[in-house]
């Protein structure tokens, strides 16, 4: 009884439909006809046409007012065209590649499945030949689980865009996919059909002008948009594989993240003995600087009790590890250094020490004008960084020490606010701080000035531990690319022997399993 029902409803829909549309659908045919009998149809064809400009030019007229441009799209820098902020300098080159490659996508870059996949290899071979240009083939170098790796990535990442920017592409099947790429001839019989009905049409010119100009004006807007979307998609299909190959050809897929959790480099291993245990690899804090710049100081201000010995003399050349532990900071171990001596001074270990840090802290003494030492050394390290591409430098940020002793040397009453123009000391600081940044080639915005004199009392140092919760990220992204490196470094003997022992267990499961089989 329901079922009847329901068809009875559905018949009454169908006839209130046609009963609704008909008087529409009759008077297209009989209006034109109406209109050649009584000779207004060249008039309704001229006002029509008319119209039909008029609204053209008002959408021309919007477009330019919007300042949207028909011929060529305007460049915006999107979200998804940003490069990783973990990312190495050049990693980074190879990412201005990879939307070099997105920018120039064309039509024909899509026409079929050949063309598409070619412009994700080019796209592949670009991010290769970028970070491993000492190679002549560099396509080939990932291995076998990194090329899985990829594979799970990029379908992760381009799963999003199809269910959210293809209309029904949460509920496409792979079969109706194929379905539809097969039918595409027919899409070209349908055209030329139409191109016959335009024709027959002109058979009745009044109606056949105005039919005309309409189409041609939706076909363009349609042109437009069906360019537009195909366009967007393939970039975002050149940016998420342009980003899957980065991190592939970077070596990041090659170590799981359980691997790089539980992962502690050498130079950690070594120094946290001698300072504490800890579970995961630390950030890396190292304090640089001459003889009686305040390192120790500023070490023992950070720590909230003695530790580091003052380097009144060069009693040792050794780096002191001491753990470093504060409310919202990650373990991290701080490093104290050897002052630095003369211009002569071998600066091999400040270097070698440096390229295992995360953050560098340089202490330089506010009221010490010969700092050629302090810039030579800088000048090293950040030479050291520029020569390898494939690593980030760590942040630095100046500590200017002994404030206390600018002019006026007898005043001394903290704290001070630096844009005081009243206050001779504030203006003094000042001063110090242009001249130091300008000498070692430090933002004004990098630079702390302190006092680490117990016996005067402690100046700002809660600024420098503000200063270094500011660094934190750009020291963990550091971080990740020297562990990942350390990481990949050498030849795990452990793993090859287990990777051996499993290997042999499952050749000798198939040999005696199969001899088995065969005596069956």
């Amino acid at each position: 009884m329901s079922k009847r029902r329901d068809s009875t409803f559905a018949l009454r829909l169908w006839v209130t439909a046609i009963s609704l549309a008909l008087p529409t659908l009759t008077l297209a045919p009989f209006g034109g006809v109406w209109l050649y009998q009584h000779g207004y149809g060249l008039y309704w064809v001229a006002g029509a046409c008319l119209f039909v400009v008029a609204a053209f030019l008002f959408q021309l007229y919007l477009f330019r007012r919007l300042d949207i441009s028909l011929t060529a799209s305007q460049h915006v820098e999107l979200p998804e065209d940003r490069a990783a902020s973990s990312w190495t300098p050049r990693e980074q080159e190879a990412w201005h590649a990879v939307l070099a490659i997105a920018n120039k996508v064309e039509l024909s870059h899509y026409a079929n499945w050949e063309a598409f996949l070619g412009l994700g290899r080019e796209t592949v071979e670009a991010v290769a030949k970028s970070l491993h240009p000492e190679v002549r083939e560099p396509l080939w170098q990932f291995t076998l689980p990194e090329a899985l790796t990829l594979i799970e990535q990029v379908s992760l990442r381009l799963k999003p865009m199809v269910v959210q920017s293809i209309p029904f592409g949460d509920k496409l099947t792979v079969g109706q996919a194929i379905q539809i790429y097969e039918w595409r001839s027919v899409v070209d019989l349908a055209q030329k059909g139409w191109d016959i009905w335009r024709i027959v049409r002109v058979l009745n010119p009044a109606v056949a002008a105005t039919q005309e100009l309409r189409e041609r004006l939706s076909r363009q807007m349609y042109n437009w948009g069906r360019e537009e979307l195909a366009k967007r998609l393939a970039r975002g299909y050149v940016k998420e594989v342009g980003r899957a190959a980065i991190d592939l050809y970077g070596g990041r897929l090659r170590v799981s993240p359980e691997e790089l959790e539980a992962h502690v480099t050498g130079a950690s291993e070594r120094d946290r003995r001698a300072a504490a245990q800890v579970q995961t690899e630390p950030l890396r804090l190292l304090v640089c600087g001459q003889v009686k710049a305040g390192k120790s100081s500023l070490i023992n201000a950070l720590l909230g009790e003695v530790r580091a010995a003052p380097d009144v003399l060069p009693l040792t050349d050794r780096f002191m590890a001491y753990e470093l532990k504060r409310q919202g900071v990650p373990q991290a171990l701080i490093l104290d250094s050897p002052g630095l001596i003369g211009l002569d001074e071998p600066l091999e270990k400040l270097i070698a020490e440096a390229a295992h840090a995360d953050l560098i802290l340089w202490v330089a003494n506010a009221v010490r004008p010969d700092r050629e030492l302090d810039s030579r050394a800088l000048d090293e390290i950040r030479a050291y960084f520029a020569g390898r591409p494939n690593r980030r430098r760590p942040p630095m940020f100046l500590v200017l020490s002994h404030a206390d002793r600018l002019r006026p040397m007898q005043e001394w009453k903290p704290p001070y606010n630096l844009s005081d123009g009243s206050s001779v000391k504030a203006a003094s600081i000042r001063k110090a701080m242009e001249a130091a940044g300008a000498d070692l080639d430090f933002p004004q915005e990098a630079i702390v000035p302190a006092c680490l004199e117990p016996s005067i009392g402690i100046y700002n140092a809660d600024a420098v531990w503000a200063e270094i919760m500011t660094q934190i990220p750009d020291a963990q992204r550091a971080q990740l690319v020297r562990t990942l490196q350390d990481i990949d470094r050498g030849v795990d003997w452990r793993k090859l022997r287990d990777q051996a022992l499993n290997a042999g267990r499952i050749l000798a499961r198939a040999v005696f399993e199969g001899g088995g089989a065969s005596n069956r």
